[in-house]
């Protein structure tokens, strides 16, 4: 065959292919670079992996600072929003812990005065875009939570195990309360005679060391009487006829001047005297601390009868150093 020929043939088998490339090529992602060109542009490609989830806030309880229940238990609520670029199903797990931020750090062990732990927080997918989770951690706090800045530190946690720590505080605010019992039953005395002791239990119920204010009356406050009696010729019991004596008890039966030596006038103005009462420190027995005995007398004067009945008010005052 005649050369020419074969070269014609060549060439136009060359621009086929060409132009098949041409069509095909660009379709399939590949650019041919031009040859002694300027300029040649490359496409580039990346494939991501999975993306660290990231906690965008945290409020706790609503933002405010955090008041107690006397005696009782306070449940703080935690919202904590939180998202993953991968979709908010990758979110797997969030925990948190809650902190007395002086007294306690991330890790530490559970102990009612000073750290909580939640493992599960509830996650709600519903909340924001695609991206985002609105999960709830609840602590069940009690009375005698720490006063001070508590810290809330949460971990989230993804499929592939990446995750993200993040905090925020609040305040635990100090948390005044006693309870007694209902009544001081002093029996049944004769007139001129002097009652036998009894015992009144204080026990803080609050968050603090505390004082004990004391004040009492009959019917009225600030009537200086410590009971009123339905029969007689004066129905009632001066104030100063009931006394009390909190650091020490006396036993037995008492002449009316043992009673004023070894005990304190109850009075209708309200008197603070130094009691010392610290909080509840023991988890798993509640009468264990907090708790102080206070002991009771009345003299009973010629001029009543029947019966009586009178009311001493005790307040809680925080103690120095608290």
């Amino acid at each position: 065959m005649n050369k020419v020929v074969v070269g014609l043939i060549s060439l136009e088998v060359l621009i086929f292919l060409i132009l098949i490339l041409s069509i095909v090529m660009p379709s399939m992602g590949i650019i041919l670079a031009g040859i002694g060109e300027n300029n040649v542009t490359v496409s580039t490609m990346l494939q991501i992996g999975n993306v660290f989830p990231e906690i965008e806030g945290i409020t706790i309880n609503s933002g405010s600072s955090i008041d107690l229940t006397p005696n009782s238990t306070t449940t703080v609520i935690v919202e904590i929003i939180a998202k993953d670029y991968n979709g908010e199903g990758d979110i797997s797990n969030v925990t948190a812990e809650f902190f007395d931020n002086s007294a306690s750090f991330y890790g530490d062990s559970d102990d009612n005065n000073y750290h909580y732990t939640n493992s599960s927080c509830s996650i709600d997918t519903s909340y924001g875009d695609i991206y985002e989770i609105n999960a709830t951690c609840s602590f069940v706090v009690e009375y005698y939570a720490n006063n001070a800045t508590w810290n809330l530190t949460s971990l989230i946690m993804d499929n592939s195990s990446l995750s993200d720590l993040d905090s925020n505080t609040q305040i635990v605010n100090t948390l005044l309360a006693l309870s007694l019992p209902d009544t001081i039953d002093y029996g049944e005395v004769n007139a001129t005679a002097v009652s036998l002791e009894k015992m009144a239990n204080v026990t803080n119920a609050g968050n603090v060391k505390m004082n004990l204010s004391l004040s009492g009356y009959a019917v009225n406050v600030g009537d200086g009487n410590a009971m009123n009696c339905t029969l007689g010729s004066i129905k009632n019991i001066s104030i100063d006829y009931e006394k009390y004596n909190l650091t020490a008890s006396t036993s037995g039966i008492l002449t009316l001047s043992q009673f004023e030596t070894d005990y304190t006038n109850l009075t209708s103005n309200i008197a603070v005297k130094e009691f010392d009462l610290n909080y509840r420190q023991n988890d798993g027995n509640p009468t264990a601390d907090a708790i102080n005995q206070t002991y009771w007398r009345i003299y009973v004067p010629l001029g009543v009868a029947d019966s009586c009945s009178g009311n001493i008010v005790f307040g809680a005052v925080q103690a120095t150093g608290s």
